[in-house]
């Protein structure tokens, strides 16, 4: 037979459990309880303290965390008084208050009183235990032990931030805000009996369903106050006539695209976060989005998105995603605002800036001819907009006017890949294909980019050459020192051609919506077969950029940058300062001059010269030579600005001479003939360059050039007496740099006649 075990308890055994089950109700309450995450709701505002949006807790709740001494001594007494009156006496259990509701619950044959603490309650609300006697008796426990964690003062503090109010609520100024929309320090008696007698059943007592309960309550609590000698007579009746006029039972959810970005920012943290966001801009920008997008319905325009940065600051003043968030119909939640889409010719100014940097000026001509360029994939031949070749033209006029040919021709000379480098220095990083991907369409904007990144792009320019980065959030401290992209003389070249009103009146005439009543340069921009146009432009002040399109990529019915955009874009530049204050100029720096050029050669005018007007120069970059293709009776010779002009000049002889009767506009066909051999073209005579050890050696490259008279069908080339190629028309080759000094030769046939011309040229590392 087997006996039970029997166990022995020594006196030091038991003594030993009796100090340790005392030692467990003074054991403190871990630090990470206590914490309040769990309930800490985030509300967000726009730079002026509006509301946004409230982000709910892990609770699904509102929670603001209130110290105790910015909530309203008159909760403080009517909690007290509601809930526990012996708060300040007892050791976290008021065992008097026990027994009356065990009775109380005996003799009803229900649960009619809990007798809880307001520390048991805080305990209630922190473990979330179960409504069971086992649970009750580890109630007690844990409330004893949080005695002695805190004092009376933390308790309240903890009790009054995490009790339910009812309608996702937790805590006295979260319930203050929702019902009455003030802090909770201002709440008056009525106000504070009226909310402390909602936690007793959130449910029961939940003022939009059932207020007259709510308000019974509140006038028992306010009985009990007045019975306590805390207020007097008149303040008691005061209070119960006072009316309880609540707030509409609303969430805000103001710039909502703005918001969902927001939400996954890595110094998102509450109580309030206090954004960048200008909320009545934002809301008048989103009215002006949807009027503009209404009219153009019928040209098959669905949505818009608008991006407003503050240029001194980098803040974000208004982010728009789409027509309508709300636009089910049209995907109104999605942003557009962070969508790549190509950007057409939006993206020139950059390719500009990055000639001016490599010694291009304003007054740089450039041929806008029939181009015809030979690819691996075939040949590339690109069009202008009008369908129009423009001969000689000046940077400024070909970058205000937004000529296609002279972009490409100007890409030509400097490469894609150091065009597509430079944009992923001003932040284009949605521009993730290879050089060769994009090819010479990348300046006219056949790589996808966000409006974001453009419209930040854009603004550097504003910045004097200078890139920041976008700030969302107010108190933000990271002020990174804006990096240098373009130097001051540069980002002011292309705001001074981007702002010339009478530069892009030949292309868009003067009553354009991009010709406001202050200084503003602007640039617009179309895709190809009319998916999306873009306008964006800035001031001194703000920057602004506007897309349109659709969403589902579908093609707008032929509406461009100037059209869609473009009036949009107006309305909020108009809006900006209607609102604030007067437009400042853009500064000229002290390194740049204005002279006085001939408008047909960019170089110094004289007496013949009939086209004379003043250029912007960077004092290093002055001309030195006089114009040539005036002659001293003035007529032109464009043969002389380059060869590259005889079809074009004849071309446009002939159209003068049928309209006009002008043939002496022009030199004459005699010189418009002179060219009869073989011309190099490119690279001119002691030409040089630099090879950039920043770049693959495979993508510096320059194109040899040739134009040959009437029956040449083939170009040979020879480099330093070598065989290189052999052409046809268009007669370019492509060459790698390598460093050295070279001499290039071209040799071709015209039926019986050898033709030849050569240059030399240095290339440098």
């Amino acid at each position: 037979m087997r006996f039970p075990l029997k166990i022995k308890i020594t006196p030091e055994d038991a003594v030993f459990m009796i100090l340790l089950v005392l030692f467990s109700f003074i054991y403190p309450i871990p630090a990470s309880v206590l914490s309040y995450e769990e309930v800490a709701s985030v509300m967000i505002t726009d730079r002026n303290g509006y509301p946004l949006r409230e982000i709910l807790s892990s609770q699904e709740g509102r929670g603001r965390w209130t110290p105790l001494d910015r909530i309203s001594e008159r909760v403080v007494h009517t909690a007290v008084i509601a809930e526990d009156k012996r708060f300040y006496s007892h050791p976290g259990f008021d065992l008097l208050a026990t027994c009356r509701a065990l009775w109380q619950n005996f003799t009803s044959g229900a649960t009619v009183s809990g007798g809880s603490t307001i520390t048991q309650q805080l305990i209630r609300n922190l473990y979330h235990f179960p409504r069971h006697p086992f649970f009750k008796a580890a109630e007690i426990w844990y409330a004893v032990r949080m005695e002695h964690t805190l004092n009376k003062e933390r308790i309240l503090e903890q009790y009054l931030n995490r009790i339910p109010f009812g309608n996702q609520t937790f805590g006295i100024e979260a319930a203050a805000q929702l019902y009455f929309g003030k802090p909770a320090a201002e709440l008056t008696w009525a106000e504070a009996a009226f909310l402390m007698s909602l936690p007793k059943s959130p449910t029961v007592y939940n003022p939009y369903k059932n207020m007259e309960r709510a308000r019974q309550r509140q006038k028992s609590i306010l009985k009990k106050i007045y019975d306590a000698g805390i207020i007097n007579k008149n303040e008691y009746h005061r209070a119960l006539d006072e009316p309880v006029i609540l707030f509409p039972k609303t969430s805000p959810f103001n710039a909502p695209h703005f918001v969902d970005l927001l939400i996954n920012h890595p110094t998102l943290s509450g109580p309030v976060v206090r954004t960048t966001i200008d909320l009545p801009l934002q809301s008048e920008i989103q009215t002006i989005v949807r009027g503009h997008i209404a009219q153009l319905t019928e040209e098959q325009v669905t949505n818009a998105a608008v991006v407003v940065l503050d240029n001194r600051s980098g803040n974000l003043l208004a982010m728009v995603g789409s027509s309508d968030y709300f636009d089910t119909a049209h995907d109104g939640q999605f942003n557009a605002a962070l969508s790549p889409r190509q950007p057409g010719s939006a993206l020139k100014p950059f390719t500009y800036a990055v000639a001016f940097e490599e010694g291009y000026t304003p007054a740089t001509i450039i041929p806008d001819i029939e181009t015809v360029i030979p690819t691996d994939k075939g040949t590339y031949t690109p069009i202008n907009y009008d369908n129009r070749f423009h001969g000689p033209v000046r940077v400024r006029t070909a970058l205000a006017c937004s000529y296609n040919i002279p972009a490409v021709r100007v890409l030509q000379q400097l490469g894609t890949e150091k065009l597509l480098a430079k944009l992923h220095h001003c932040g284009m990083r949605s521009l993730d294909q290879t050089a060769d991907y994009y090819g010479h369409g990348l300046t006219l904007g056949n790589g996808a980019v966000t409006l974001w990144e453009m419209t930040r792009a854009y603004a550097l320019f504003a910045n004097h050459g200078r890139l920041r980065d976008i700030k969302i959030i107010q108190d933000d401290t990271d002020d990174a020192v804006p990096v240098k992209v373009f130097s001051e003389e540069t980002a002011y070249l292309i705001t001074s051609i981007l702002s010339d009103a009478a530069a892009r009146a030949p292309a868009f005439g003067f009553d354009s919506p991009l010709n406001l009543p202050f200084p503003c340069a602007s640039k617009t921009g179309t895709s190809s077969d009319f998916r999306d146009n873009w306008t964006i432009g800035y001031t001194p002040d703000y920057t602004v950029g506007v897309w349109t399109g659709n969403f589902d990529n579908s093609p707008m019915k032929r509406i461009s940058g100037i059209t869609g955009a473009g009036p949009i874009f107006r309305d909020i530049m108009l809006y900006l300062y209607y609102r604030h204050k007067t437009p400042s100029e853009f500064k000229m720096p002290p390194t740049i001059v204005k002279v006085r050029i001939c408008g047909l050669s960019g170089v110094l005018p004289h007496a013949g010269c009939s086209s004379v007007l003043e250029e912007f120069f960077p004092k290093d970059k002055i001309p030195r030579s006089y114009c040539r293709a005036h002659l001293p009776d003035g007529r032109v010779n464009y043969l002389a600005l380059s060869p590259l002009y005889r079809e074009w000049a004849i071309h446009t002889q002939s159209v003068m001479t049928r309209t006009h009767n002008a043939i002496h506009d022009t030199a004459g066909s005699e010189q418009l003939s002179e060219i009869c051999t073989l011309k190099i073209i490119y690279p001119t005579q002691g030409s040089e360059f630099r090879i950039d050890p920043n770049f693959r050696s495979s993508h510096q490259s320059i194109y040899f050039e040739a134009l040959a008279p009437t029956g040449v069908s083939e170009v040979t080339w020879y480099l330093n007496d070598r065989l290189y190629q052999k052409t046809s028309w268009p007669f370019q080759s492509l060459w790698n740099l390598q460093p050295g000094r070279y001499t290039l030769i071209a040799r071709a046939r015209n039926g019986r006649s050898e033709l030849k011309d050569e240059v030399s040229f240095e290339v440098k590392n």
